[in-house]
């Protein structure tokens, strides 16, 4: 028997004053998780919005910094020991999978509000664990979804647009790893519904991502901006869902796994930021060349990266070595079609770094 679940969601100009209804549907003892920035930010309409439906905020508490085993644990215990009857997790992916976490070990319902568009963490039942000194530790799969993902435009629009230029490259990964790890595969109804819904992950951002960047940093909430949020936190989230852990994640965000090892990455580069350089490197790799030449304007129109140099990366062989050394041993590398060597990798970034010196060439020619 199969049965799958979608989530319940709710998406518009300040709908965060529907908290206080969506809340009382699961109790009315409310520990609320999120970064700090995130509960600075909202933290005072939380209150006010759950008290109008006469719901008490028991307590607020920073996730952390890191969604770790510990930070979880820690919240797990907090939660049970307060009788919690519902966690609402507030801010970016980790503070949002940090709370999903220790509300499926605590079996304690989970609202996510996501403040930013960085990530599908607000919709997927699984969290990216990290070690506590940042570099990537385990993918932990949840047996429940958020009970509900509200998503209010208006704090998204006022969120540094940077966010939303790194849910545009994770976003896209959706749909190229996706398009590889299904491959010659026969699938069954779950899985081609996932992989068809996600060219959406694909073509609307091609058509609507350069202008979402332009309104959001404007704090202008448009169709196209909208548009694009919905596309990066709900439909990357349900083709997560629907193909299953087997068919997700590929070489983009094997390599960004392998990558966080440096401290530069975690600390100075989004996690979509690196996993979109990763796309361009994984289709070099398959002998996509066509595709990166299609992909290389829209890169380029919204700074994307596109070349080691942009990820402030050494083109070394000795340098580059250890890291492919460490994504060709990724579970995600190991869901590509075929077996991926070092070799295969570091043959890809060379191919990629002459590929974008032959197409800015090209283009300081034609100027």
């Amino acid at each position: 028997m199969l049965t799958v679940k979608l989530p319940q969601y709710t998406v518009g100009n300040g709908i965060l004053k529907d908290l206080g209804s969506i809340c009382k549907k699961y109790g009315k003892r409310i520990l609320v998780i999120g970064g700090n920035t995130a509960l600075e930010k909202v933290g005072m309409s939380i209150v006010d919005y759950l008290k109008q439906e006469n719901i008490e905020i028991i307590d607020f508490i920073w996730y952390g910094g890191e969604c770790s085993y510990k930070n979880i644990d820690r919240i797990q215990t907090k939660a049970e020991n307060l009788n919690i009857d519902v966690i609402v997790g507030v801010g970016g992916g980790k503070a949002l999978d940090t709370a999903k976490a220790a509300g499926e070990k605590a079996s304690i319902p989970v609202i996510t509000i996501p403040t930013i568009a960085a990530t599908c963490a607000a919709t997927t039942p699984l969290s990216v664990v990290y070690k506590d000194n940042g570099s990537f530790d385990s993918i932990y799969l949840l047996e429940n979804l958020p009970a509900h993902i509200l998503i209010d435009t208006d704090i998204i629009v006022n969120s540094p647009t940077k966010y939303l230029w790194a849910g545009i490259g994770d976003t896209l990964a959706k749909y190229y790893e996706l398009e590889a790890t299904t491959r010659e595969k026969k699938l069954s109804h779950r899985v081609l519904m996932g992989k068809n819904l996600s060219t959406m992950c694909v073509e609307p951002l091609i058509a609507y991502g350069t202008k979402a960047i332009e309104d959001s940093s404007k704090g202008l909430n448009s169709f196209e901006f909208e548009e694009t949020i919905l596309n990066i936190i709900v439909t990357t989230g349900i083709v997560s869902m629907l193909i299953g852990e087997e068919f997700n994640g590929a070489c983009a965000h094997g390599l960004f796994n392998a990558l966080t090892s440096l401290e530069h990455i975690e600390k100075d580069h989004l996690h979509g930021e690196v996993v979109s350089y990763g796309i361009l490197v994984m289709l070099m790799l398959d002998g996509q060349e066509s595709e990166v030449e299609r992909l290389y304007p829209f890169y380029k129109s919204i700074s994307l990266p596109t070349s080691l140099e942009d990820l402030e990366i050494i083109h070394t062989i000795e340098y580059l070595e250890s890291i492919v050394e460490d994504a060709i041993h990724m579970e995600d590398v190991k869901k590509m079609p075929y077996q991926v060597t070092k070799a295969m990798f570091l043959g890809a970034i060379d191919k990629l770094e002459g590929l974008n010196k032959r197409l800015n060439h090209k283009k300081q020619t034609l100027k």
